[in-house]
């Protein structure tokens, strides 16, 4: 499967995706042409079981620190019957995938803002081409 950016910003998989992590959530973003290789962000909402309901791509402007202005922003992509869990796949080629203290605190953040919502953020994942970092797992 590979979501093609375009004029729909959200693609819903006609199928059952698992995503029960960070390496799953890698692992279906590299069907995507030349993931990781431009900054972007997309979105993954998952279901309670770990299935993939919708991704929502941000965009080549989005980065992590514009969470911080309007840190429920993704939510507004939620599929129809809404999710449990929201993933980030935050593209950064060039600036690395460890954390910064910035990085750590727009995550709190997005933390809260998600558990106010009941939507879950199970993870914020930093991409710089072939290497991630998992958030969460910090």
């Amino acid at each position: 499967m590979c979501l093609q950016a375009g004029p729909a910003l959200g693609f819903d998989p006609p199928e059952r995706v698992a995503i029960t992590g960070a390496a799953d959530a890698i692992a279906w973003a590299r069907t995507i042409p030349a993931f990781g290789w431009y900054p972007e962000v997309y979105v993954l909402f998952l279901s309670a079981e770990g299935a993939l309901r919708r991704a929502a791509w941000l965009g080549t402007a989005a980065t992590l620190d514009d969470f911080t202005t309007w840190p429920d922003f993704s939510l507004g992509y939620l599929p129809p019957g809404g999710a449990s869990a929201v993933m980030l796949l935050v593209c950064r080629p060039g600036r690395g995938v460890e954390p910064s203290g910035s990085d750590r605190q727009v995550f709190e953040l997005l933390r809260l803002a998600h558990d106010a919502s009941g939507v879950l953020l199970a993870d914020a994942v930093l991409v710089d081409g072939r290497r991630w970092h998992s958030m969460a797992a910090c």
